[in-house]
């Protein structure tokens, strides 16, 4: 078995651990709460993907029509750099756009390499589509948005202390509710794993 099948048959926990490594905070959170955090952001994605079904179904571009947020599909590229960016979610005026580019060089590499790795998945967009929801209603939910409900300690002096919130717990839960609303057979972040080859991390 190869690294990236046996990283995906380990399943979501293991590639949302990936993905908090990848956050700043990573080395301030205490190793016995890691399992914890990242269970509990693929928690709050799949409760709010069962709650966004409940109410809207299951396909993503309707459930944005339906709440007044517009998909915007863009020629640009995004990218910066090593990094490729498919999508993106503002919040002062609510909108998610789609990079088409970007996502069609996905698209064409699944194309090739899917039979493979088995994704289930020929089209992506749908994926970051949800993805962004997910963003939508964490920002616009009550309450405080995930990533600020989880603080690590920067630093203190005498009584003060400095604490940030761990913005990869948000990119976790939203992987979750993509897989989740979706119904996929996997977390995307497996995306970015045959995108970058990082299996062999």
């Amino acid at each position: 078995m190869s690294n990236f099948t046996s990283i995906r048959y380990r399943g979501p926990q293991a590639l949302g651990l990936m993905q908090l490594r990848e956050s700043p905070q990573y080395p301030r959170i205490p190793a016995e709460q890691r399992h914890a955090l990242v269970e509990a952001a693929l928690d709050d994605g799949r409760a709010l993907a069962d709650r966004t079904r409940a109410r809207w179904g299951r396909d993503p571009t309707a459930i944005a029509m339906g709440c007044g947020v517009p998909v915007i599909e863009s020629g640009d590229d995004a990218g910066f750099g090593s990094v490729t960016v498919y999508a993106g979610y503002t919040t002062q005026k609510p909108a998610i756009t789609l990079y088409l580019p970007a996502i069609a060089r996905l698209d064409r590499l699944i194309a090739t390499r899917g039979a493979h790795i088995d994704l289930g998945v020929a089209k992506t967009a749908p994926i970051f589509v949800a993805h962004e929801l997910y963003h939508h209603f964490d920002c616009t939910r009550h309450g405080t948005p995930l990533s600020r409900r989880h603080q690590v300690r920067v630093f203190g002096i005498g009584p003060w202390t400095w604490t940030v919130g761990i913005a990869g717990l948000a990119e976790i839960a939203a992987g979750a509710y993509a897989q989740r609303l979706l119904g996929l057979c996997f977390h995307p972040k497996l995306l970015d794993i045959l995108v970058t080859g990082d299996e062999a991390r």
